[in-house]
């Protein structure tokens, strides 16, 4: 009976051992992706036919940056240079295109000059991004009038 119990014992210890180490990378990857920058959840599809697919997007300088949400790359999946990026008007979600995760999200119609894709945003991060993509990066065009 003993070594069923330390087996038992040495089960639990290693799952919440893994537990904690993927806890760990994951928040320790997410605060590497920000480095202080605003950092959002987002859907992202290149097309209709396409399922969103779940991740972050981070509003940099001068490029909008996507990181899919699983796994423990800290490389940007997509890259969008803000001054090639058009954002046409969002739609709302409905039915069997809505994601679970991102409740009242946004359908955003997007193209960077090469390739056409779309965004799924909840209210505040669309307005974050429309915000971003209008303005000038630091030091860049400044005295626009």
């Amino acid at each position: 009976m003993p070594s069923v119990l330390v087996s038992t014992e040495i089960v639990i210890g290693t799952l919440l051992v893994v537990a904690v180490v993927v806890l760990a990378t994951t928040y320790l990857r997410r605060r590497y992706i920000a480095k202080g920058l605003p950092l959002t959840l987002c859907g992202m599809r290149r097309s209709e036919s396409d399922r969103w697919r779940l991740g972050l997007i981070r509003f940099g300088d001068n490029a909008l940056e996507w990181y899919a949400l699983g796994g423990v790359s800290v490389r940007p999946k997509h890259r969008w240079l803000r001054q090639r990026l058009l954002l046409d008007a969002p739609e709302p979600l409905r039915g069997s295109d809505s994601i679970p995760l991102l409740p009242d999200a946004s359908r955003v119609p997007c193209t960077d000059g090469d390739s056409d894709f779309e965004l799924a945003l909840q209210g505040p991060a669309y307005t974050a991004l429309r915000s971003w993509q209008e303005a000038a990066p630091p030091g860049y065009n400044v005295n626009v009038a």
